[in-house]
This record gives C-alpha cells, structure tokens and sequence, in this order.
C-alpha cells in the first residue's frame, strides 16, 4: 500500500488561488494526487502551480469561473484530457457578495449571484464529473457549505441560501449516485482566509465570531485540508451525504 493517501487520483480544486482552496490543492498534491486548479486570476493560480511543482506536485492552473457551464466543461475535460480520469471534485468557489438586511432592494440581484456561483456552479462540475465517475466505478465530490447557513446570521441572506443549497445539492446526489459508488459530503469551513478576514475588519466582529468558536481561536486554510484529504481518500469509502464542520466547533450537529 502506498504512503500517499491520494496516489494516482485526479483532482479538481475550484477558487484555489489562495486560502481554503490552495491550501487543500497543495494537501492533495502532497498526498500523491494530480490537480487541476481553477479560478478566476490566473496569475495566481500559476504562482499555486509553481509551489506544487516545487513540491513535488503535478498541478494544472486553469483560468475559470463558478457558474459558467462553458467553464466546467473546460474544467473536467482538461483534467480528461491530461490524465484519462477525474476522481476528485471540490467545490469550493463561491462568489461573496455584501452583506445586507434583507429589505435592502440589493438582495434579489445579490441572491441571484451567490445562487449562480455557489449552487448552480457546483451542480455543472458535478454533472460534467458524473458519466466519468460512473464508468470508473468511484469518484468523491466535496462541497464547501458553511456555518452562515445553519445560523443564519443577520445580513448574510444570500450566502446562507446558497450554501443550505449546496447542502441539498449534497444530500441529493449522495442518494441518486451511491449506487455508482459516487460519494457526496459537504465541508463546513471556518479559517482566516483573505475573505475571512476582510469580512472580521469591515464588520468589526471578530471577538464576537471568536466568541462562537468552542477551540476557542480561528482556523487557518491548512486546518481545513486535512478533512478534505480524507474525504477524497479511500478512508472515508463508507462516508457520503454528510455534513462536516470543520470549523472548531461554532456549529455543532
């Protein structure tokens, strides 16, 4: 048996120029592991390639956004393409957009970017990950929801939304591609991501958010990998349609 937890899987990590979604490519490639990385900077994305490749790694950096279909058909056929499988999806690309109250006239078009991004792009990687995974045999899919979504904290409408969307997206394909051999869980994350902490500074909340973290501090990107790395694993075979926090216990099932 192989030391590396991912040898000989290909993954495809969304919004991976930085924070979570870097972290978890840099993990994965670490693990053994050839990635495909996407977002919308591509600058980025090739300085992640670089450190992967100074790794070790094999990575790909592909300009792309969530929500596009034309994009997610680019994503997974590159990933075809190069290596003749994809075994690994994670969705962790989600659009931000500002907080609001909800009778802020802003809430519909905000509502609508976040569904687009978060929900409706996870869906089209999925699909297009699907006829692939189901003629392997396997194939895992990650999807980031969030604590926001369980909480519903004042002015995060439209996050929250999309990301108990992404819950059901989870929960739904786990039941309709088990029989595939398909596993489907979602990810609640919690780290001082450059979003994390742009939010903590404008809204000036961060003893108040820290005060809900039972650890009792912040996460950072690499505490997120790990759980990511198991359930891309063939450990976590017997996982799927769960709902992991991973978040130091502000959100507790």
């Amino acid at each position: 048996m192989s030391a590396l937890q991912l040898a000989d899987k290909v993954a495809i990590v969304t919004g991976a120029g930085q924070g979570i979604g870097e972290a978890i490519a840099r993990a994965y490639a670490r693990e053994g592991a050839k990635v495909i990385i996407t977002g919308r900077t591509l600058s980025k994305l090739r300085d992640v390639a670089q450190k992967i490749l100074t790794d070790g790694g094999e990575a790909v950096p592909l300009e792309a956004s969530a929500g596009d279909r034309e994009d997610a058909e680019k994503t997974v056929g590159a990933a075809i393409s190069r290596w003749g499988r994809v075994d690994v999806l994670v969705n962790n690309a989600h659009t931000f957009t500002d907080f609001l109250p909800i009778e802020d006239p802003r809430m519909e078009a905000n509502c609508m970017v976040d569904l687009q991004s978060a929900f409706i792009g996870s869906l089209q990687l999925m699909q297009q990950c699907f006829p692939h995974m189901k003629q392997q045999g396997c194939g895992s899919i990650i999807n980031m929801g969030s604590s926001y979504g369980i909480r519903c904290e004042p002015g995060f409408l439209a996050y929250a939304a999309a990301k108990e969307a992404i819950r059901a997206l989870t929960r739904t394909a786990a039941r309709e591609w088990g029989r595939h051999k398909i596993r489907v869980n979602t990810i609640l994350p919690s780290a001082l991501s450059p979003k994390a902490i742009w939010y903590l500074e404008q809204s000036k909340t961060y003893d108040l958010e820290l005060s809900k973290v039972a650890l009792g501090y912040f996460g950072a990107a690499d505490d997120i990998a790990p759980s990511a790395v198991f359930l891309a694993s063939d450990a976590s075979r017997y996982v799927t349609g769960q709902t992991i926090g991973v978040d130091g216990g502000s959100t507790m099932f």
